[in-house]
């Protein structure tokens, strides 16, 4: 069954994922670039390579979510962690997912003020067109080998998760993470624990490992040893535009003018009032 690791883009899903990945997938919990690689992104091209959907066509794309997600489930017991930042919508009697495939969701929200200026850093974007983005109904987004993902603006893509199903969505903020990344990753394991038939006792010196090799600067540092697969190439340049950025320092908010600023409070206000962001 599907575990879905959602977020609109720049919101700390990699944090989620190397955590998840230091736990599931070595003994010890060092982290490392290559772990990533057992928690792919949906929609991408990957899941659609032996089918005979005509992946230029958004339509029957999205048509095709659901019978792709059963054709890729191999066994119903096990966790199969997947990464997007898709919306959960409904379109034209078609959905992105559903309970039948999904055993349930964790869902990373950050404050949209510190997403713009690492959306605009990501995507070689000003400020003003990293707002625009984040307020746009039909957002999207399109890198590499992922298809186009229907995004929403920040606060539909927030929303719409929310609706998944209360018994099997963990709602979890960047900040919190960041500020409590231990208990933090303790609650994801006890819930996880609550989804799945075979419990698993967790396992306090291999959470100790990934606090460790997790840290901003530890992972900073990583990737300016070795090349961080997921970074964005600038066009002009040529090279590897910096994934680990900023994190969540307040160096950001110097980023962020006040015209932009309040587009962005006044625009989510509600949401963002309700996780306590203002």
């Amino acid at each position: 069954m599907i575990l879905w690791l959602a977020s609109y883009p720049k919101s700390g899903n990699t944090l989620l994922r190397s955590l998840l990945s230091s736990y599931f997938y070595t003994k010890d919990g060092i982290f490392d670039f290559e772990l990533l690689k057992n928690i792919q992104y949906f929609p991408s091209h990957t899941f659609y390579k032996n089918s005979k959907i005509d992946t230029t066509n958004d339509y029957e794309v999205i048509k095709n979510y659901i019978n792709i997600q059963k054709k890729f489930i191999e066994n119903k017991k096990k966790i199969l962690f997947l990464k997007t930042h898709s919306s959960f919508f409904r379109a034209n009697n078609h959905s992105f997912t559903n309970l039948q495939n999904s055993l349930g969701a964790i869902y990373v929200v950050r404050d949209p003020r510190k997403v713009v200026v690492s959306y605009a850093n990501h995507f070689r974007m000003d400020i003003d067109q990293a707002t625009n983005a984040l307020l746009n109904d039909t957002g999207v987004y399109e890198r590499n080998t992922r298809m186009k993902t229907l995004c929403g603006k920040w606060n539909f893509n927030y929303i719409s998760w929310k609706k998944f199903n209360e018994k099997r969505l963990f709602l979890i903020k960047y900040e919190d993470i960041i500020k409590d990344k231990e208990n933090t990753l303790k609650k994801i394991l006890s819930f996880l624990n609550k989804l799945i038939e075979n419990k698993f006792e967790i396992n306090q010196a291999k959470i100790k490992n990934i606090i460790s090799s997790t840290s901003f600067e530890k992972m900073k540092d990583l990737e300016q040893k070795k090349n961080f697969p997921e970074a964005s190439i600038d066009k002009k340049t040529g090279k590897a535009i910096p994934f680990f950025y900023l994190g969540d320092q307040k160096k950001s908010e110097k980023l962020l003018d006040k015209k932009n600023k309040d587009k962005i409070e006044n625009a989510f206000r509600n949401e963002m009032e309700e996780l306590g962001y203002l």
